[in-house]
Parts: structure tokens; sequence; C-alpha cells
């Protein structure tokens, strides 16, 4: 029996092995911490077996129980044993509260196993008549605990999870099998020792280590189906809130233009050809003011509350929601008169005065409506009810307007407008502004180049007053060249002040991706001014990636050949797809400032950045949040590992002195953190 004993000691411990191996493989792949613990236990396990082994190998090597190999292997494995116990029970309460250990407790579990197998293995062991007693403390008590522990933790799954997934049932029971046998074992032992003898014990005894070794891979198979079926459900999840996140306004929660867009098409689909609707666009008379005076954040408050009177205002009627800044859409079902004077009506319940944190804003809202027909497509309806709601803004505000044909566009720029940004490109007009991207350290990432206009006599113009104008004249491309080539030159200089952060981040339209000759252009800025590619990082809007997947991919393909990194900036507000996430060329994810300025969804916003972010980081992009406003934004972010910040609370977009004032500013707090961490 000794030698089939020893065998199976031996066949336990590599199958304990094993499955620790199993269980740390899979810990490393899907970050799971409660799956390190496990895999401690199995190999605190596998050291408990092992010692047993050098234990009976002792015996018969003639070493009495005083020797000192013996009690220092006596230690040893009573320490693996009750390790094995600790790591099992915090395992388990990881896995199902979702927490984290924290050091401390770790090592008050560690010192505390340590004080308990000192005890055991010196308790009684200079007295040759307390055999029983010291069988009873080494091999009894932890038949005990260890069966307590395993019974415990089975009832601690069930109480949490009384519909339990079949890999979480099989540890289950598993656990409670495997407590069972030890606690009768230990039972067995204890009545060995105080009520003079048991023979059951040495009946069964011999064959515990043949139960285990067929328990143990029950246990090891249900720890991991129970991983497979965990994780697949959470990407299950984050692939549903990744959907709904397609359709749905990040900051306030309604409905977005891709919504309205499927609307649309699934009424195109059951109208017939006499059916009408009219579409309505609202919108904030002097949006733009209120954001200068008042701040963005603010003006974020403002979209959100006219957003929660809008869905109070238009519950039951076929489709309401928010297209884009301050533009909301609603849709009723025919065109008439009394649809008209539904709107007028709405405007006015819409323009009641706005309360923001004890303050009291008086702000009116204009609307223009289109009757909308199934032959229409849907840029023309947006771009008629857009018309008619900028001709009612234009001509004072307050009211409603309804498309016609002619109708006066307030924003169509008059030809003198147009020659003065022509010669913006001959006179070399334009200036590029810097936002730096921060990490939580306090040193810059890199910077984006965003583009600005010094106008002789309007002043500095953001790039929303005249980019339109640009595209119209087919200058796009010229001007995302020019951008290119002044970042490489900045850069050439920048490396000599703070080389690590010497990056920019430019950004590059739709048509410039197409362009043939973007490729070429970044060659011979490198060549020209000895910039190496990895310091320039070509960026485009989330949109751009998913309208040109085709056509531009390849670009980007070529690009990053070169050693540039692809950023998809916006993500979050068009329609990415999970796949589109794995497969396009890119490096680096830049999730959309809603998902810091949504308050009224920010527990679902955090949902969404916990679930992408660690799944950007396996498929190895980088992560960057924008839209950083505040203290509080920024500490809550913390949690999330986030790669890089960028917001108004760090830096708002400087002129070229202040950015490399910052340059250096970075170098000695990246200084100052090696310093303190050296």
């Amino acid at each position: 029996m000794t030698d089939s004993f020893v065998i199976t000691l031996l066949v336990q411990a590599c199958s304990a092995a094993l499955i620790g191996w199993l269980l740390l493989y899979f810990a490393r792949i899907y970050q799971r911490m409660y799956l390190h613990y496990w895999s401690y236990s199995f190999f605190s396990l596998t050291l408990f077996l092992l010692g047993s082994f050098f234990a009976i190998l002792l015996v018969q090597l003639n070493h009495g129980p005083s020797s000192t190999l013996r009690l220092i292997n006596l230690f040893i494995l009573t320490t693996a044993g009750y390790l094995q116990i600790g790591f099992l029970v915090i395992g388990t309460q990881s896995l199902v509260n979702g927490t984290l250990i924290n050091k401390k407790t770790l090592f008050r579990i560690l010192v505390i196993c340590v004080l308990i197998a000192l005890i055991i293995t010196l308790f009684k062991n200079w007295s040759p008549d307390e055999v029983s007693l010291r069988y009873f403390t080494r091999i009894g008590l932890r038949y005990l605990v260890a069966g307590l522990a395993c019974l415990g933790t089975a009832v601690f799954i069930i109480r949490n999870d009384p519909k339990p997934l079949i890999g979480k049932q099989l540890v289950t029971v598993g656990f409670f099998i495997y407590g069972f046998e030890m606690t009768f074992l230990g039972w067995l032992t204890a009545e060995n020792h105080f009520l003079n003898g048991s023979e059951l014990l040495f009946i069964l005894a011999p064959y515990h280590g043949l139960f285990e070794l067929l328990l143990y891979p029950m246990i090891g198979v249900g720890l991991i189906m129970w991983l497979l079926e965990v994780e697949r459900i959470q990407s299950k999840q984050a692939f549903n809130k990744l959907k709904h996140l397609n359709t749905t306004d990040g900051l306030t929660g309604l409905p977005n233009q891709q919504a309205l867009k499927t609307h649309l098409k699934q009424w195109a689909n059951v109208a017939t050809p006499k059916d009408k609707i009219t579409m309505t666009l609202f919108g904030v008379d002097q949006m733009a003011r209120f954001n200068d005076g008042e701040g963005i954040q603010k003006g974020d408050q403002l979209l959100v509350s006219l957003a929660k009177r809008l869905e109070f205002l238009c519950t039951g009627y076929s489709f309401y929601g928010r297209l884009y800044g301050d533009v909301f859409v609603l849709l009723l079902n025919n065109y008439s008169k009394a649809e008209i004077e539904k709107i007028k009506s709405l405007r006015k319940k819409l323009s009641r005065p706005f309360k923001l944190e004890s303050k009291t804003f008086f702000l009116e809202v204009s609307a223009g409506s289109t009757k909308i027909t199934v032959d229409m497509d849907h840029k023309t309806m947006l771009n008629r009810a857009n018309q008619a709601l900028q001709s009612a803004k234009a001509s004072g505000g307050k009211q409603v307007k309804t498309y016609r044909k002619g109708i006066k566009l307030p924003h169509n720029p008059d030809i003198s407008f147009e020659n003065e940004l022509r010669t913006a490109f001959k006179q070399h007009q334009f200036e590029i502004y810097y936002q730096p991207i921060w990490t939580n350290k306090n040193t810059i990432v890199c910077f984006e180049a965003l583009i600005r206009w010094n106008h002789p006599t309007r002043g500095i113009l953001s790039p929303t007053s005249f980019l339109y104008l640009v595209q119209q004249l087919g200058l796009t491309v010229d001007l995302d060249f020019w951008v290119t080539e002044q970042a490489f030159k900045q850069i050439q200089k920048w490396k000599k002040i703070n080389a690590d952060a010497a990056n920019i981040t430019v950004n590059l339209s739709a048509d410039t991706i197409q362009n043939d000759g973007i490729v070429e252009h970044l060659v011979q800025c490198s060549l020209k001014y000895k910039v190496i590619p990895q310091h320039i990082t070509v960026e485009i809007t989330e949109n751009t990636a998913m309208h040109n997947i085709e056509s531009g991919t390849n670009t980007l393909n070529e690009i990053r050949k070169l050693g540039h990194l692809i950023a998809i900036d916006d993500f979050g507000t068009g329609y990415s797809s999970l796949n589109y996430l794995r497969t396009f060329p890119s490096d680096v994810i830049k999730f959309d400032r809603t998902f810091v300025s949504d308050t009224s969804n920010r527990a679902f916003s955090q949902e969404i950045l916990k679930a992408l972010v660690p799944l950007c980081h396996q498929l190895k992009k980088k992560v960057i949040v924008e839209g950083v406003e505040t203290k509080l934004q920024f500490d809550q972010l913390a949690q999330f590992n986030i790669d890089g910040y960028q917001g108004y609370y760090l830096s708002r977009p400087v002129q070229l002195s202040e950015a490399s004032k910052l340059l250096i500013i970075s170098k000695k707090s990246g200084m100052k953190s090696i310093l303190m961490n050296g």
C-alpha cells in the first residue's frame, strides 16, 4: 500500500501543478485576478503533496520525528497546505464579489499560515507518547479546516448565485463533495484521538489520494468552463452596449442620427407614394455665445436639460432625438398646417427659461421644418430641414421656418469671404495651436495640431467658421499637407527641448486619406526635416474610418508601414463595431468627450469604458480620452488604465511659444518622477 500511496501522491502533485499552470495561463490572457489566486492555491497544493511524498521518503530513510530534515519538510508542507485553503477562499470571494484582495490582506494570510505551520510542527514533537495527538493536529486538523472551507465556498457561491452557470455548478458540486469528504475524514481523525480509535479512518484514509485525484480535474475543468462562460457573457454584453451606443447620443441618451436614418428607412419600406411626414430640427439661438460665456461644460448641461424637456414634451411622437451640437430632431406623422402649429407650440414650450446650478438662463429655440416623402434621400431631408432652421436663426430666431425653394441661407459665404480665404493660403495666415495629451504622471505624450486662421480683421478664427468653405473650394488636401509639413518642421526643433514628448498628432480629412499623394508627402517631409515617422501620428475621425473602410484602409496601411501611428478620433459617436476595432489599421483609440461629459448616463459610460479599454489594450491599441474638463472627471478616469488624457482641465490648445514651455515643464516633471521612483 505504501508504494501505491507514494505513486498516487506524485500523480496528484502533477495533476495539481497542471491545473495551476492552466489557471495561471488563462489569468495572464484574461487579466483576471481571481484566476491568479486559484492558480496559487493549486501550486500550494502541489507543494503540499510533494512535501507529503518527501515525508514518507524520510521515514523510509530512518529519519526520526525530531530530525532537522523532517521538521523543515513538515513546516513547508503544512504552510503550503494552509495556503492552499487561503488562496482557494479569497479567489472565490474575488470572483463572486468582483473585488481585489489588497496586499496587506495577502501578507496577513501568509503570516497566519506560517505561524500555524510553526506551531503544528513543534507541537508535542518531542513527546513519544503523543503520536495520536500529533496526527490529529498535523493531518486531521487540516482535513477539518480544508473541508469546512470548501463547504463554505460552495454555500457562498450558491447564496450569491442561486442559478449558476454550468461551469459554476460543476465547481460548486466539486467543492461540496471535496469539503464533505475532507470534513468527514477530519471528524474520524478527531474521533480516533478523543474517543479511543475508529477503524473506519484506517479503511478510508488510503483511498483519499485516489479520491482527490479524480476530483481535481472536475474542479479544474469547472473553473475553466466558468471562466469561458463569464467571458462569453461579458463579450456579448459589451457588444450589445456598443450596438446601443451606435444608435444613442452619448451626451443626452436620446436616439442619434444613425437611429434617425434607420427609422426613416423603416418608414419608407412600408409607406406609400402619397404618404408624407414632417421633419423638424430645433436649435438653440446663440448657442455659441452661451458656450463662450458660460463654458462648454455648462453648455453640455444646457443640452441635457433641453433633451429632458424634449423627451417629456414629445412622448407619443414617432421619433425624436439629437443630431449634433444643439440641434434636435422630431418627426410627425403627416405634413399640414396642423403639424406646423404643433411645432410652433412645442418651440415655445422648449424656450421656457432654463435653471442650471441655481442660475436661470433665458434662451430661445428656433425650428426649421420640411416635408418628407418616400422618394427623398436622407441627405436631402436633413439639408432642407437644416436650411429652414438656419434661416429661422438668421431672421432673428424665436420662430419656425418651413423649407421652400430659394430660401435664404445665412451661412452661404459671400465672395469677399471666399477671396479672403484664398488670400490666407497665399499669405500664410494660418496658425497651428497645440493641445497636449498628458499621462497621469504630469508628462506629455504628444501634442494635437489644431488649425486656426489668424484673420487680419476678425482675429483668431476657429475651424468651424471656415473649414466648411475650405472643403467647398476643394482646398482641404492643400491645408492638410501644409499642417503635416509644419508638424515635421516643429518636431525637428522640439527634439532639442524634450525628445521624449516631441510628438505631434495631425488630423487628416477623408479627402486627404483618399489622395494618392499623401504617402509620398509624408516620406518627403520625413527626409527633409530628418524626423523619423514615429514622431507623427495620423488621426482620422471614426466616421471617416467607417465610411472609407475600403478605399482608406490601403492608404492607412501604407502610412503605417512607414512607421506612423494611426489614431481613430471621436470613437463611440459613429458606426463602429467590434469587428472594425479589431481589423482597422489603428494604433490609438481616442474616446469621444461624451464618455466623460455625459452626466445623465455617467454609470453607463463608465461601464462602456470598463469593457472597451481592456479590449483595446488586448488588441495592442493605446487609449486616449478627450474632453477632461474637471478634476473629478480626471480622477474618475484613473481606474480605467487610460494611456493619455486631453481636455481643458489639463490644458487648452495653446500657441507655439506656450507649447514649447509645456515641453520643458513636462521634461522636468518626468525627471522628478524618475528621481522619486528611483
